[in-house]
């Protein structure tokens, strides 16, 4: 666990892809923001144990609700293709 999180401070290791605001992220550094949920976990998305809406995502990252729900849809686009390619890609044994 990360030093600043041992004492319940929040996490500013922003090299830690588990940090909120991770500096792989293509996020607008002047639109970030801290808020209630971002303090709630210190910044770790370990900590996250319900998940947050697309509102309280874009709150917290400066971004609009319609960026949030293109991600997301990428996402799952990115994740049925995987899941097509890995059932095609079975042995007819396998089944």
């Amino acid at each position: 666990m990360c030093t600043a999180l041992s004492l319940n401070l929040y996490c500013t290791n922003f090299k830690c892809p588990h940090n909120l605001f991770w500096e792989e992220l293509s996020l607008d550094r002047d639109k970030i923001q801290m808020t209630d949920k971002a303090i709630e976990i210190r910044n770790c998305c370990c900590k996250i144990v319900h998940p947050w809406t697309p509102e309280e995502i874009s709150d917290a990252w400066g971004l609009t609700k319609k960026a949030i729900m293109r991600s997301e849809e990428e996402a799952f686009r990115k994740i049925a293709k995987k899941i097509r390619t890995n059932r095609t890609g079975r042995s007819p044994r396998a089944s």
